[in-house]
């Protein structure tokens, strides 16, 4: 069993007695395992901190567009009553909504597991505390602002990877695949799953189903998300 199966089982509480023992041997002799098992478990537990609180602000917006689809779709009904669309309209819009639905189900934004936002009084504000700060406090507007001002000055990966969660979260959803998929930048070698798991959901979130699918696989190797990944592609398929 490779150590990235390891870690999952880990994580999940779900491994054996012989494979803890694996795992506590692991870490006493191999440190980049060690640092590999302590990256997931306070990833696993800000994910867990976040979860709650996004989710209910991401209902509440998928909430307000059904909303005005509803009453979008009554004008549609009007004029495919004279044009003739029909079912070719309403199948169109129901496709729409479940790639939303799906969307919505599964974005979160990144937790900031990187810079904490914690500045002793008097103490000048670096461009990265700046931008986190806005992240954490949920004005993804300003943060996505931030975030690419830091990087256009010192090019740090960190720095394009929440910008564009930053895009994603403020509903700049096209724009954040740009940034993400831009070959231009170099991908933290940590971030490259996590990276493939949001081009993946902005993908499905512009309905680009091709691209979608691609990143989604890629996904699959990663033990954090294989399974939501896996998931979505038995509905999209």
């Amino acid at each position: 069993m490779g150590k990235s199966d390891l870690i999952e089982k880990y994580i999940q509480q779900k491994a054996s007695e012989e494979e803890l023992e694996t795992i506590t041997r692991l870490m006493a002799e191999d440190a980049v395992f060690k640092e590999e098992v302590s990256f997931h478990l306070a990833l696993r537990q800000a994910v867990k901190k976040e979860e709650s609180q996004t989710m209910k602000l991401r209902l509440q917006q998928l909430e307000q567009r059904k909303m005005k689809r509803l009453q979008n779709v009554q004008k549609l009904w009007k004029i495919a009553a004279v044009l003739v669309v029909g079912l070719g309209v309403f199948w169109l819009f129901n496709r729409s909504t479940d790639y939303e639905k799906i969307y919505v189900a599964n974005f979160k934004p990144y937790p900031n597991i990187v810079a904490p936002t914690v500045r002793e009084p008097g103490a000048t504000e670096s461009n990265k505390e700046n931008a986190f700060r806005y992240y954490d406090q949920r004005d993804y507007a300003k943060a996505a602002a931030a975030f690419k001002e830091w990087y256009n000055e010192d090019k740090t990966g960190y720095a394009n990877f929440y910008y564009g969660i930053s895009l994603m979260a403020d509903n700049q959803v096209g724009k954040a695949v740009e940034v993400l998929a831009d070959p231009g930048w170099e991908v933290p070698e940590k971030y490259q799953s996590q990276t493939d798991w949001y081009l993946a959901l902005g993908y499905l979130k512009t309905e680009n189903k091709e691209k979608a699918m691609a990143y989604l696989e890629k996904v699959l190797t990663d033990g954090a998300r294989a399974e939501q990944a896996r998931e979505i592609l038995k509905k999209i398929k």
